[in-house]
């Protein structure tokens, strides 16, 4: 399954990593964020659309990025558990491409920055050109247009932190997580994940060449946020 995963990673755009380049951390700032979001939502749904288009915008700042991302878990339900979400492993599992696809783009029209969104509608776009045996109205490029959104918010994320315990990369949901592990820095294998107060700590199996230490640490005071949300 794994093989099968990178090989249709590949087949959409090789990978672009920038998670241990040399580069300015910025971490998250949730008090303004959140402020931003209470007081001028407006301005984060701007960004949202800049970030989302589907040619780069080279002229927003890793800030406005960061805004744009962060910002959108104060306006939209939780990444996890959303309205549709929850549907997409079942229907990818169960090989309906095309349905998984419908539905990837209805949580996109609400959120159009979720992960999980993206990687479904970018892999199922990837199965159905790689199907022979029937006629999809849908092109690789297409795909790589989810795919190179998925990779722009990846490299958002890596600009939050180096994953150590002083720079922990932010996260909006669990599932980022892992989305960011696996298809970002190439770490596939876990041994055991705990939490404190404010951070989710994954000790690794393996390391990949794009990350080399044995721990790797998330901050979590959003997903902790919406967790305490939807018991309210």
């Amino acid at each position: 399954m794994r093989q099968t995963i990178v090989f249709m990673i590949f087949l959409l755009m090789p990978l672009t990593i920038q998670a241990q380049e040399e580069r300015e951390i910025i971490p998250v700032d949730w008090k303004e964020v959140k402020k931003v979001a209470e007081q001028d939502p407006q301005r984060i749904k701007d960004l949202v659309t800049r970030l989302s288009a589907n040619q780069i915008d080279t002229t927003m700042t890793w800030q406005e990025r960061i805004l744009a991302f962060y910002g959108q878990s104060y306006l939209e339900s939780n990444d996890d558990t959303g309205e549709g979400v929850m549907d997409l492993d079942k229907l990818m599992n169960e090989k309906k491409y095309e349905e998984c696809l419908s539905a990837a783009k209805k949580v996109l029209n609400k959120n159009p920055l979720s992960l999980k969104a993206l990687r479904h509608a970018a892999f199922s776009i990837g199965y159905m050109v790689k199907d022979s045996t029937h006629h999809y109205d849908v092109t690789i490029r297409e795909g790589q247009v989810y795919y190179n959104r998925m990779n722009r918010i990846f490299n958002t994320i890596a600009t939050t932190g180096d994953g150590s315990k002083e720079h922990p990369f932010y996260v909006t949901s669990v599932s980022d997580e892992y989305m960011f592990m696996r298809y970002y820095l190439d770490l596939w294998e876990i041994s055991k994940q705990y939490a404190t107060d404010s951070c989710d700590i994954i000790e690794l199996k393996e390391t990949s060449k794009y990350y080399s230490q044995k721990l790797i640490y998330f901050e979590i005071t959003r997903v902790m946020e919406r967790w305490k949300s939807m018991f309210e």
